[in-house]
């Protein structure tokens, strides 16, 4: 395998950042997402008149938490994700930072 130009490693450690910021975007779309789903509050008056009798008002209260738990979690690990990624780029920058110094003796 030839050694990557550094023009190359500049442009890979710059796509990792830019797939961390990608990553972290998404993460505001679930979050926000998540919010959303929040937000609504379905009753009986919304849902029907026998929703309280048969239960749809309880059931639609867990699926809606459901639904706002599972967006935050995912919300979570886009994050996640997104700052590893940033992290794996300032690394690998850094390690080309340290190459160069010791090709040329410079510490």
């Amino acid at each position: 395998m030839a050694t990557p130009s550094k023009e190359e490693l500049e442009v890979a450690i710059e796509a990792l950042r830019q797939g961390g910021i990608t990553w972290q975007q998404n993460a505001e779309v679930m979050q926000a997402a998540s919010s959303a789903v929040t937000a609504q509050s379905l009753g009986s008056f919304e849902l029907s008149a026998h929703a309280s009798i048969t239960g749809l008002v309880e059931t639609y209260g867990l699926l809606q938490e459901k639904v706002a738990t599972l967006l935050r979690q995912g919300a979570d690990n886009f994050e996640a994700i997104g700052a590893a990624l940033k992290t794996a780029a300032d690394g690998y920058e850094q390690d080309e930072i340290d190459e160069l110094h010791r090709q040329r003796g410079i510490y």
